[in-house]
């Protein structure tokens, strides 16, 4: 069995450790039994075919460079958002799913149109960051995700955040994150998200072994679990 895994924008919206989670989903696939493609694409690909993929990947980045790489993956927006209604797994981290809106309104006051998967409107704040360590729930998961936030990202009047915070240590003023859409998945936390959160990478990869109607195995992986349970008892 084959798995390929889109990496968009790998050069570019790569902070924070962010190519762990395309290592780490690799690693688990393996163990599954596949063999692993990723495909890279970036802003200075001009075509860009979303069809035949198990999984797609974005991380986040600087906000100049987020800016950029919005107005390249609008030029897809139907192809893109045909491949997220077909059920095909996605995750955006960091500040990548701010991308996934109707407008962000950058630092210098440029208004630039969003993906449009999500009705919401991002505004970046000039004078703050938000930042600091944060527990997560979400419908769906018995486990807490655990993260490290840091964006300057509002988002008002949008109800539609899958992710409650129930805990911060840190500059983090708002209660909830993200988004979700069929097997989508936009969350802030950084750190990389699946390697501080294991059983997330298990659910992803369980999605592609269904995807291709093959048997799931059960892994146990003690070093990522180990730091888990860790990190959660020291943030709660």
């Amino acid at each position: 069995m084959k798995a390929t895994i889109l990496y968009l924008y790998y050069d570019f919206l790569n902070l924070y450790g962010d190519n762990g989670n395309v290592r780490i989903l690799e690693k688990r696939l393996i163990d599954q039994g596949f063999e692993v493609e990723v495909v890279r694409k970036t802003v200075t690909d001009d075509d860009i075919s979303f069809d035949g993929f198990d999984l797609i990947y974005c991380g986040s980045g600087t906000e100049s460079r987020r800016a950029v790489a919005t107005k390249h993956l609008k030029r897809f927006e139907k192809e893109f958002s045909a491949t997220v209604d077909s059920g095909t797994p996605v995750l955006f981290t960091g500040n990548a799913w701010g991308m996934l809106g109707r407008s962000i309104t950058t630092l210098t006051g440029e208004k630039i149109e969003g993906v449009g998967l999500f009705d919401f409107d991002l505004r970046e704040e000039i004078k703050k960051r938000f930042n600091g360590d944060a527990i997560e729930t979400a419908e769906g998961f018995d486990k807490q995700f655990i993260g490290f936030i840091n964006n300057c990202d509002e988002i008002k009047d949008f109800g539609g955040h899958p992710f409650k915070i129930t805990k911060t240590i840190g500059q983090i003023p708002f209660t909830a994150d993200g988004v979700r859409k069929e097997n989508l998945y936009g969350i802030s936390l950084i750190g990389p998200v699946l390697v501080k959160n294991p059983f997330f990478a298990d659910h992803l990869v369980r999605l592609i072994v269904e995807r291709h109607k093959a048997e799931y195995k059960e892994v146990y992986y003690k070093h990522e679990e180990r730091g888990y349970e860790m990190t959660l008892r020291a943030l709660s």
